[in-house]
């Protein structure tokens, strides 16, 4: 999946829940060339592109930034350090392998945190909680890293893939659990192109 005029604006979300789409801000697990996350900007962009983030949290985050670059840029390294550990958890789960215990006890840490940063908010008859994504520069972490909780707690787990392709994750929720790429528009095509290929050598 590295496509030079791919941009974070037009980057596909095709992991199916936050967490997975947040892993997926690379171009590639098996061939990384480029990173969507090169500055902090680029982080509550794609904030605002999941809806994290309203117009005027994401004017207030920039104004934030700009007023206190060396904070932006330890969010922005502990964004990175966030996503390859999440990264290794559900890419073990994908391949049915245990995660190290290290990577375990890691998340805690950052699940704890995120919690206690967090108000509860009636809905329905049960409670969630929330955050103030534009409350500090580090706020738009938290429901990325809840996502990621709610899914190793989750039945769901089992149903994390990871693409042949490109090594992106993403949920198979398909009736049959036979969901193999990322995307057919992407990985799918380039793999019925080289099968093509394939069979037009042979013959």
């Amino acid at each position: 999946m590295a496509e030079s005029i791919r941009t974070l604006e037009t980057l596909e979300l095709v992991g199916g829940i936050p967490c997975l789409d947040f892993v997926n801000t690379v171009n590639s697990r098996l061939e990384p060339v480029h990173d969507y996350f090169r500055e902090y900007s680029d982080l509550y962009s794609w904030g605002h592109k999941l809806g994290f983030l309203s117009s005027a949290q994401f004017d207030q985050l920039q104004k934030l930034a700009q007023t206190d670059p060396a904070t932006a840029e330890s969010t922005l390294l502990a964004a990175h350090t966030l996503r390859d550990l999440l990264y290794r958890l559900f890419s073990n789960a994908a391949r049915g392998a245990e995660p190290d215990p290290k990577d375990r006890q890691s998340f805690v840490v950052f699940y704890g945190e995120a919690i206690a940063q967090s108000r509860l908010q009636k809905k329905d008859d049960h409670y969630v909680p929330t955050w103030d994504p534009a409350g500090s520069l580090d706020a738009l972490l938290w429901p990325v890293i809840y996502s990621a909780g709610k899914l190793l707690l989750s039945g769901d787990l089992g149903h994390v893939r990871e693409c042949p392709g490109c090594g992106w994750l993403f949920l198979d929720t398909s009736k049959n659990q036979s969901r193999r790429w990322c995307s057919m528009n992407t990985c799918g095509v380039r793999a019925k192109m080289r099968r093509y290929h394939n069979r037009q050598r042979v013959k």
